[in-house]
């Protein structure tokens, strides 16, 4: 689980800012909002930020998915970017921006520090904590002369300088030592547990451009329990849907077409099966809706281009719900509410809630009308961005405000007291 992530000078956050998912003294919803990792660590699975458009909120959001995408990624080149942004609204770009994350794999308390510009890593490193003092699993900078990484391992990793040698050499300076690391054959247990958890458990984030659809078919397809799940998910959104199966498609492909593979780029095994078999074979998504009609119920077939956009968005987004649940897994979503309506996202939240015991949920929103549903609000599982005047944008949390819980944080929140609403000149 996460507990913080504290970033500085990146996409429109140029000074340091802190999102902490570590719950309050507040006792809210206790029972199904908070989970303990270890005794007395309290986190909220779920947290949800507000923002007038352009102030910052999905910047969180990114903010967190960079970090897992950095970790993994394996530029093929030294001279590749890092794809690190920083702040653009200043004269001085060159400065680095920072990352650390404090999170839990199991009950073991994980700290990760990431500096670097668009070029290079200046600073990486990973302290874990086996009792109440951290104790350092790497340690990793810059030589500013040769640009190449100078790796370090803490007293408790065992290794022998050849293996050190090995994982430095993969190091360049544009990757991360995670993906240094899982490139080579070394056994280093410390850093395979954290490792695994940014691969398995952090999901890539979910805008609203994103197609999920494909990505529900290929687990529905393989596992007919999170079908079931899945089934029973969309039903919300569209109560007559009792089924779904794939019809298999099959598109001959013309010479011209041919042509065209053959120059491409796609990787060699692909294009070869194409070229050979001279066509595309497509699994083609049908739902079964039940009718009733004078008493009885017939089934008719509907492909998902007759589908709403709200039944496929709820259809998409089953798969990456109950993968998140399972596996306890960290999943951020931008602009939830896209093509929803609010009391399926109410639904998705309430669900969620009810059946993670530690996995989390991250979104942002322009939906107030959840800041009155006080069955799954907190204080400190509510944000605000606000952009200034220099295009700086800035967060905070509604526990920062002395507010009574007993009164309408929807109320307040559409008369500006907590700001974070748009500014119109009308």
């Amino acid at each position: 689980m996460i507990l913080e992530l504290k970033f500085k000078n990146f996409l429109s956050f140029k000074d340091e800012v802190v999102f902490s998912f570590e719950a309050t003294n507040d006792k809210s919803l206790e029972d199904y909002y908070v989970a303990e990792p270890e005794p007395g660590v309290r986190i909220l699975k779920m947290a949800m930020i507000y923002g007038a458009n352009a102030s910052g909120k999905s910047n969180v959001l990114h903010a967190f998915d960079f970090i897992r995408s950095f970790i993994k990624r394996i530029p093929n080149e030294s001279e590749k970017s890092t794809e690190f942004i920083p702040f653009k609204f200043d004269d001085n770009q060159d400065l680095p921006g920072s990352f650390e994350m404090t999170f839990y794999v199991e009950d073991v308390k994980y700290k990760y520090l990431l500096k670097l510009d668009e070029e290079k890593v200046h600073v990486e490193s990973l302290q874990f904590y086996p009792g109440i003092q951290p104790a350092i699993i790497f340690e990793r900078t810059l030589d500013s002369e040769n640009y190449t990484s100078l790796l370090k391992f803490g007293s408790k990793i065992k290794l022998s300088e050849q293996a050190i040698e090995a994982i430095q050499l993969k190091t360049l300076k544009n990757m991360s030592v995670f993906a240094a690391f899982s490139q080579v054959n070394i056994s280093i247990p410390q850093l395979s547990i954290p490792y695994n958890w940014f691969i398995r458990q952090f999901m890539p984030m979910i805008d609203p451009y994103t197609s999920l659809t494909n990505y529900s078919d290929n687990y529905i397809k393989k596992d007919n329990r999170i079908k079931f799940q899945a089934l029973e998910f969309i039903n919300k959104a569209d109560f007559n849907i009792s089924n779904v199966s794939f019809e298999k498609r099959t598109t001959l492909l013309d010479d011209e077409f041919l042509k065209l593979i053959q120059v491409g780029t796609m990787p060699e095994e692909q294009k070869s099966k194409l070229l050979t078999e001279k066509a595309i074979h497509i699994d083609k998504r049908i739902f079964e809706h039940k009718v009733t009609k004078k008493g009885s119920d017939k089934f008719y077939f509907l492909p998902e281009e007759l589908e709403s956009k709200g039944t496929l968005r709820y259809y998409g987004l089953s798969a990456p719900f109950f993968n998140t649940i399972e596996n306890n897994s960290f999943l951020s979503i931008d602009e939830i509410g896209t093509a929803l309506h609010p009391q399926l996202v109410m639904h998705f939240l309430k669900e969620f809630l009810n059946k993670s015991k530690q996995a989390q949920l991250l979104f942002t929103t322009h939906n107030d009308s959840l800041l009155s549903e006080k069955d799954i609000i907190r204080k400190d599982a509510v944000w605000f961005t606000e952009k200034n005047k220099e295009g700086i944008s800035t967060l905070y949390s509604l526990s920062d405000f002395n507010f009574r819980k007993e009164l309408s944080y929807y109320n307040a929140y559409k008369q500006g007291k907590f700001g974070a609403i748009p500014i119109l000149n009308e």
